[in-house]
């Protein structure tokens, strides 16, 4: 059950504009990053909302058959970079740290490649998907795993701001 806040303004539609959950109902949501294996070569990953023009650091693990090392094309993807690929202590996939970048609002989809060292021609393809908020939309709750380090300065910059003044 949601519970408006006192502050909220109404809308034309006798709606409120600002919506806060009780706590229950924020423990209760699943606060853990989605990884999903699609099939051998293919991983989805869903890093749930995040904020336009911050950066964050993001932590999780795969499951993969890429064997111990592992690289990837550090230019493949402008937006996310993985600083750090650890194989898992059972062996059967590798343990990631990555920055990623949230440069537009809507829906994000970012793909980037691991491939195996020992075998190159093993490769896998994880597709990160996240739902970024806009300036005024409201702070995201971030799932474990997730931190943002950076603003981007031009963000919070006088040009950017939407205030009309008095």
């Amino acid at each position: 059950m949601e519970t408006i806040s006192e502050n909220s303004n109404t809308t034309d539609g006798g709606h409120e504009g600002h919506v806060h959950f009780a706590p229950e109902q924020v423990e209760s949501h699943n606060m853990e990053i989605q990884v999903k294996n699609i099939n051998d070569d293919t991983i989805d990953i869903h890093l749930g909302f995040l904020k336009v023009h911050h950066y964050y650091e993001v932590s999780f693990c795969v499951q993969d058959k890429l064997g111990e090392d592992v690289e990837t094309d550090p230019l493949q993807n402008v937006h996310v970079t993985i600083q750090q690929t650890t194989p898992t202590e059972t062996g059967n996939g590798h343990s990631l740290m990555l920055h990623f970048y949230a440069h537009k609002e809507k829906l994000l989809k970012e793909i980037l490649f691991l491939k195996s060292c020992s075998e190159p021609e093993k490769t896998v393809k994880l597709i990160l998907h996240a739902r970024v908020l806009g300036r005024g939309k409201g702070t995201p709750a971030l799932k474990n795993g997730i931190k943002c380090f950076k603003v981007d300065p031009e963000y919070d910059s006088d040009a950017m701001s939407d205030w009309q003044g008095f």
